[in-house]
Order: structure tokens, then C-alpha cells, then sequence
């Protein structure tokens, strides 16, 4: 990774874990090598992001610590519909500050059907998804995910 960094990089990217065999990669480090570079690094967790969240307050030790008390750490993915139970199709990406969070809205003032927004690249979700997500959260509530 430190080899392929170059002036057109703007993010590299760690996984914890990643699919399908539940390995870590080293996130502090790779944080670390994106601070020296000052460039981001996002943390994909969409598979073990209901698993980080809840594992040392149910006891268990994981291999590395994968959220925002990593430095350098600019943004973390979550997917909802895998161990918190929502619906399939709906995911979150969490950023370290509001100043970052600002780029991943979209907008277009020239598209064929008007002005168009939207929070994401990928365009407009089902509502039914996001309540599904939102309506399994509640149900299970923090102690049920731990």
C-alpha cells in the first residue's frame, strides 16, 4: 500500500474485517500511513460493524480496535442489513466530522427532471428499507446487539 501512494491518492482504505474469512488489516497502521501522507483512510466494517460496536461490552477481545478512537481514521462504512438486521440494500457511512460528512451529498441542477438531490451517489433509497433498518434497531435496542 505504501508503495502505491502517489500525488493523485486521496484515501486509502482498510477492512475490519473484510469477506469472507473475517480478517483484520492492520487499521492503525494504515490510519497512521494516511496521516504521514495527509491524505483519508475510510474503514470498510460493513461486515463487522455491528460486531466491533458490541464486542468488548459483551466480553469478547477482538484482534484491533476499528472506529473513530483511531487516528486518522476519516470515515467508516456500516452495513445495516448484515448483523444488525435490517432489510437487505441499506447501508451508512460515518465520518469523523461534519466537515467531511458535507461531501457525500449530491446535487444536480441540470438533470432532465429538475433539480435533484441526494445524500449519496447511488440516488434515492426505498423508504420501506430504511424503516425496516430503523424499526429493527429500535426492536433490538443496544442490549439485545450486545
Amino acid at each position: 500500500m505504501r508503495s502505491r501512494i502517489d500525488s493523485n491518492t486521496v484515501c486509502i482504505v482498510a477492512s475490519g474485517p473484510e469477506y469472507p474469512f473475517g480478517n483484520y488489516d492492520p487499521v492503525a497502521e494504515i490510519a497512521a500511513l494516511a496521516q504521514k501522507h495527509s491524505i483519508g483512510c475510510h474503514v470498510d466494517c460493513c461486515l463487522g460493524s455491528f460486531v466491533n460496536a458490541f464486542a468488548e461490552e459483551a466480553g469478547f477481545k477482538l484482534s484491533q480496535t476499528v472506529d473513530f478512537r483511531i487516528p486518522g481514521v476519516q470515515s467508516i462504512s456500516c452495513d445495516t442489513h448484515k448483523y444488525g438486521f435490517g432489510p437487505k440494500g441499506y447501508s451508512v457511512c460515518m465520518f469523523r466530522s461534519r466537515e467531511l460528512r458535507q461531501y457525500q451529498f449530491f446535487s444536480d441542477m441540470q438533470w432532465q427532471g429538475g433539480f435533484y438531490a441526494t445524500p449519496s451517489m447511488a440516488g434515492s433509497r426505498p423508504g420501506s428499507v430504511i424503516a425496516g433498518t430503523w424499526t429493527a434497531m429500535v426492536k433490538l435496542g443496544r442490549e439485545k446487539y450486545v
